[in-house]
């Protein structure tokens, strides 16, 4: 069974280089968190170095490797995936180009499994094809038809040979929106995250907020989904980036970066309206060295 991220948090618990659509392939990525799309529920990650949301991050220098398989029987690697609106899908691709294949030979995925569901992430699934990716290499699959998916199943059916994990650097899907793009959920709010609770308020397209973990800071660009955050603690001796992507089911996940290298993932349900936290901007701004609202504020 799919391990739903989204309901097993506990109250304990960037910046995305660009890759333009490749030759051949109609439009821009659309399964990349920059563009709205976000991982839902996975089976199973490496670490966090390797985490499930590696493959929709648009960075080939970072990627998904599985968890141990059970030798006694490999049973399929699955994601979830919400897609930012309903889209007419008319290309996929699985690309392996930077798995781990010279030193764990036959890691890269096989056979990957698409399936489509325009009503919700829990299905029901249309299969829409099979993709035969290739070792080192990046394999596009043209659709006979278009097919219409707001949430895609993706379901790793077989590796190269590999007896003990599967890796994946990115999928890619390709199409045309139909219809209205539904409004987000409002994103103003305290977040229960993996790191602890996330204060996030919005005024136009500027954020800001703070966590209580380590007093941190954040601020930065949102369209009300994706999330382009700077985080500070320690009072500015540590900092780096996120992208955070808000679902429908107001759950947030992405991942955070220090120095430009992927760190780990940030993920958690927004809490009911008027939930409290432990910090607030303007302290937390100012504890890390400036007047809360000015980093924000001078965000493009």
């Amino acid at each position: 069974m799919l391990r739903m991220i989204l309901f097993l948090l506990t109250a304990a618990t960037l910046s995305a280089g660009a890759l333009g659509a490749e030759k051949g392939t109609t439009g821009g990525d659309l399964l990349r968190m920059d563009r709205g799309a976000v991982i839902l529920a996975y089976t199973g990650q490496y670490n966090e170095q390797f985490p499930a949301s590696a493959i929709i991050d648009g960075r080939l220098r970072d990627y998904w490797a599985s968890s141990a398989h059970d030798l006694a029987g490999v049973q399929p690697d699955s994601f979830i995936i919400e897609l930012r609106r309903t889209y007419r899908l008319r290309t996929l691709v699985v690309d392996n180009r930077q798995d781990d294949e010279e030193q764990y030979p036959g890691v890269s995925a096989k056979e990957v499994k698409f399936y489509a569901s325009i009503q919700s992430h829990k299905g029901p699934w249309k299969v829409i094809t099979v993709v035969k990716g290739k070792p080192f290499a990046r394999t596009e699959k043209q659709l006979d038809k278009p097919v219409a998916a707001r949430w895609l199943k993706v379901e790793v059916l077989s590796n190269h040979g590999n007896p003990s994990y599967t890796e994946i650097t990115e999928l890619e899907a390709y199409g045309d929106p139909v219809g209205k793009e539904p409004p987000p959920v409002d994103p103003d709010g305290v977040y229960q995250t993996n790191y602890g609770p996330l204060f996030l308020q919005v005024k136009g397209n500027r954020v800001e907020g703070c966590y209580e973990l380590d007093k941190g800071y954040v601020y930065g660009t949102t369209d009300g989904r994706v999330f382009n955050l700077n985080w500070i603690e320690h009072h500015g001796e540590e900092k780096g980036t996120a992208v955070l992507v808000l679902s429908s089911t107001r759950f947030l996940n992405g991942l955070w970066y220090e120095e430009g290298d992927l760190s780990g993932t940030w993920f958690g349900n927004k809490l009911k309206q008027g939930s409290s936290i432990g910090c607030d901007p303007i302290t937390a701004a100012a504890g890390v060295g400036f007047n809360g609202g000015e980093l924000a504020a001078g965000v493009q």
